[in-house]
């Protein structure tokens, strides 16, 4: 589980390495016969000083 202040990296590309400095789910738009999905969870990440992007909290991996 990934939490505030971890140290994670993409699995997509681990040459980012950054710091998790927030995590809170957005609404999910996607429709299904039967309703709505739930909420999906994202972390905000801080690769440098003035660089903090949003992801998924799946495209994250620990690196602790």
């Amino acid at each position: 589980m990934i939490k505030v202040g971890d140290r994670v990296t993409l699995f997509e590309d681990i040459r980012f390495n950054g710091v998790v400095v927030e995590i809170f789910q957005k609404k999910n738009d996607t429709w299904f016969i039967g309703g709505t999905a739930g909420k999906r969870t994202f972390a905000k990440v801080e690769f440098a000083e003035d660089d903090i992007r949003e992801f998924p909290v799946g495209q994250l991996m620990r690196l602790d």
